[in-house]
C-alpha cells in the first residue's frame, strides 16, 4: 500500500507530538524531582502514596499530642515533688511542737509556719498549665479549690473524670487529674481541713490532735508518692513513643520516596534518550516537508 503525503505528514507530527511529550516528561521529573504528581502519572502508586500520606498524618497527630502530654506531665510532675517536699516540712513543723516542754512561742512558731506550708501545697494543687487546671479532672478551666471570706479555702470543685489523651493506637495518658484524689482520697476531710485541726492542736498543745494531723500528712505522702510514680511511668513512655514515632515517620517518608521520587540517575538517561528521539522525529518530519512531487513518481 502506498503512503500518501498527508498520510506520511501525519505519522510524522505524531511522531513529533509523542517524543516532545516523552521529553517533557522527563524534564519535569528532573526538575522536580518527583516521579509520580498526579493519578494519570501512575494510578497504583498514587493509591500507595495516599495511603502513606494519611498514615504520615496519624503520626504527626500523635507527636503533636505527645509533645504536649510530655509537656505538661513535667509540670505535674514538678508539682508533684514540690507536694512531697511540703508534706515533709509538715511534718517536721509538726512534731517538734509535741511534747510538754514545748513553749507557747515554739507552737506557735510551728503554727505559722504550717499555715505557709498549708498555703504553698494550695498554690501547687492550683497549678495550671497553657489556661488549664492540672488538677481538676475535666472540668480544667475551674479551679480546683478556692480561697472564701476570711482565707478558708472551698471543697474540691474540679471534676472526678479524668482526661486522657492517646500517644498512639493502644496507649492513653492521663493529662488532667482528680486533685481530690491527692488532697483527700478515702480519708473522710481533705487535707485543707486537717491542716486547720492540725494547725489548731499545735496552738493548743494538743498531742493526740498533732498525732492525728500527721498521719493525715502520712496517708497524703503516700497518695502524691503514688501519683509521681505513675506520672514517672509516663513520661518514661511518652520518651520511648517519640523515638518510635520519629522511626515510624521516617520509614513512612522513605516508603513515600520510592513511590513519588524521580531516580535520578534513570531519568537523566531517560532523558537524554528522549531527547536524541525527539530530534530524530524532528528530522524525520523535515525530511518529509523537503519531498517534492518528483519524488513520489519515481
Amino acid at each position: 500500500m502506498r503512503l500518501t503525503f498527508s498520510a506520511m505528514h501525519r505519522n510524522a507530527q505524531e511522531g513529533i507530538e509523542s517524543a516532545s511529550t516523552r521529553l517533557m516528561d522527563l524534564q519535569r521529573q528532573v526538575s522536580t524531582g518527583k516521579r509520580v504528581e498526579l493519578p494519570s502519572d501512575d494510578p497504583s502508586a498514587i493509591l500507595g502514596s495516599i495511603g502513606e500520606h494519611n498514615e504520615t498524618a496519624a503520626i504527626d497527630q500523635y507527636a503533636r499530642a505527645t509533645d504536649t502530654v510530655g509537656s505538661r506531665l513535667a509540670v505535674v510532675d514538678t508539682v508533684l515533688s514540690d507536694l512531697i517536699v511540703q508534706i515533709e516540712r509538715a511534718q517536721v513543723s509538726a512534731a517538734s511542737a509535741r511534747g510538754s516542754s514545748k513553749t507557747q512561742v515554739q507552737r506557735e512558731a510551728a503554727a505559722v509556719e504550717l499555715e505557709a506550708i498549708r498555703d504553698t501545697i494550695f498554690s501547687d494543687i492550683t497549678s495550671s498549665f497553657n489556661g488549664t487546671y492540672l488538677f481538676s479532672g475535666t472540668n480544667s478551666t475551674v479551679p480546683p479549690y478556692s480561697r472564701g471570706p476570711g482565707g478558708v479555702i472551698s471543697a474540691y470543685a474540679g471534676s472526678a473524670t479524668e482526661m486522657f489523651v492517646d500517644v498512639d493506637q493502644h496507649r492513653a495518658v492521663k493529662m488532667a487529674f482528680d486533685g481530690r484524689q491527692l488532697t483527700q482520697g478515702s480519708d473522710p476531710q481533705d487535707i485543707f481541713v486537717e491542716f486547720e485541726s492540725l494547725i489548731a492542736a499545735v496552738r493548743a498543745g494538743d498531742d493526740a490532735g498533732i498525732d492525728a494531723g500527721m498521719e493525715a500528712l502520712g496517708r497524703m505522702f503516700d497518695r502524691v508518692s503514688t501519683a509521681q510514680g505513675r506520672v514517672g511511668a509516663d513520661l518514661r513512655t511518652i520518651d520511648e513513643q517519640k523515638l518510635r514515632l520519629d522511626e515510624l515517620r521516617r520509614a513512612s517518608a522513605r516508603r513515600i520516596s520510592a513511590l513519588e521520587d524521580t531516580n535520578m540517575a534513570e531519568a537523566i538517561t531517560e532523558m537524554a534518550q528522549a531527547d536524541a528521539a525527539y530530534r530524530a522525529a524532528l528530522g524525520a518530519a523535515s525530511t518529509v516537508t523537503r519531498l517534492s512531487l518528483m519524488d513520489y513518481l519515481r
